[in-house]
């Protein structure tokens, strides 16, 4: 499954050579993904709200290949491509208005008990939404 998300690319995004600043990549991203788990129904809030589990980022693997700048529409295509135990890796790429890929990252990200603050097993709630597991 993957899904798009758009954004604008906006002032406070940009560094002084008017290029999205590399770290703004991570935020970008970061909503991508909160816009995917809302399409399958799994959303960080509910995650966190009824099963007491949040998910932090664990590891992040990005590439530049090209910038985005200011007022410039972006698609974010957000996929992904592992479920296991207590981890979750998504698959993201940036892609400009010519479907020129921008940037791309593999995210890992992990379930984690929001009291007891140790690494749980993925909700089986995402068996019902996904068909990725390995």
């Amino acid at each position: 499954m993957e899904t798009t998300y758009k954004y604008r690319v906006l002032y406070a995004d940009t560094d002084a050579m008017g290029v999205v600043y590399y770290g703004n990549y991570l935020r970008i991203y970061e909503a991508a993904r909160g816009d995917f788990l809302h399409k399958v129904g799994m959303p960080f809030s509910k995650m966190a709200a009824e099963l007491n589990i949040v998910c932090p980022v664990v590891n992040a693997e990005i590439n530049y290949h090209k910038p985005a700048v200011l007022d410039e529409e972006i698609t974010v295509k957000t996929s992904i491509i592992s479920l296991r135990g207590a981890r979750l890796v998504f698959v993201q790429q940036i892609f400009n208005a010519d479907d020129v890929l921008l940037n791309d990252i593999k995210v890992t990200v992990a379930f984690v008990d929001m009291e007891k603050r140790k690494p749980v097993k993925y909700p089986y709630e995402f068996d019902k939404v996904l068909d990725i597991k390995d």
